[in-house]
């Protein structure tokens, strides 16, 4: 019987702890040593130079620079690619509240991150090379192209599916009760966040594109129960209207493009 509560009292406390750790990941502490800067000569306490802002860190090279000019180049350092990517599998909807909100220094910025997964799974396509679609035989020159091009672009694919939800989910969470009035720039770095793990879980789940859905969808989901705060089925509702009034603008940029082209083709739809 002690055993028993004695889990739960630990799983409870563990819960706890994550949940507050989900809602704020990071603490700052300044330095009070004095420091020498490098750069300038001039002596100052705190971590960054107030007249040139080096860091307090910088001194001669050594290894361990070697190593922080390598992390900095692929995003592995103070505001790291890695560590913002758990935070987006564990606290999507926070992370994207702080980094819009204007906490830019707990998240590695999104566009970046994007393009920096999509070169990282391109070397890794080349390593390990997985069966590729059949090119596209529409039977529209320009429109196969396109097709083809979206396909071999993953990232920037996913980023265009994301956009289509900007203006639905402006309109329906504008009145949230975490975060209210949110502007349509802000709903456009959401996407792109959302664009990450979709990316990633495409690329993990090649050729088994229902659990890929199925996985984007319940990270929509919890982004947006955690950023807007609705109520369970309140976030369900909107965003399952936001999803269908993504899909058909979607529908319709495509009929757009086809209709022209069939016309001109002499084709009856």
């Amino acid at each position: 019987m002690n055993l028993c509560k004695n889990i739960k009292q630990g799983i409870s406390s563990y819960w706890r702890s994550f949940r507050a750790w989900q809602e704020h990941p990071v603490s700052y502490r300044m330095d009070e040593n004095e420091h020498v800067c490098n750069n300038c000569g001039h002596t100052f306490r705190g971590n960054y130079c107030p007249v040139c802002s080096q860091s307090a860190r910088h001194g001669r090279i050594s290894w361990t620079a070697i190593w922080q000019g390598i992390a900095q180049l692929w995003g592995i350092e103070s505001r790291s690619a890695v560590y913002t990517l758990w935070q987006l599998f564990l606290r999507p909807g926070y992370l994207v509240r702080d980094y819009i909100s204007g906490k830019r220094q707990v998240s590695y910025p999104p566009v970046k991150l994007l393009f920096i997964l999509a070169a990282v799974v391109t070397l890794a396509r080349y390593f390990f090379p997985v069966p590729t679609a059949e090119p596209s035989h529409l039977g529209f020159k320009y429109l196969d192209w396109a097709s083809d091009w979206l396909s071999n672009h993953e990232n920037i694919s996913e980023l265009l599916t994301g956009c289509v939800f900007v203006l639905p989910t402006w309109f329906l969470f504008r009145k949230a009760p975490n975060y209210p009035n949110h502007t349509i720039p802000e709903g456009f770095y959401l996407q792109v966040y959302l664009a990450i793990l979709s990316f990633i879980f495409y690329s993990i789940f090649f050729g088994h594109n229902g659990i890929a859905l199925t996985l984007t969808l319940c990270y929509y989901f919890m982004a947006y129960k955690q950023l807007f705060g609705f109520s369970f089925w309140g976030t369900l509702w909107r965003l399952t209207i936001c999803v269908v009034l993504g899909f058909t603008a979607m529908l319709l940029i495509a009929m757009c493009f086809l209709i022209p082209m069939f016309l001109q083709s002499g084709k009856t739809i």
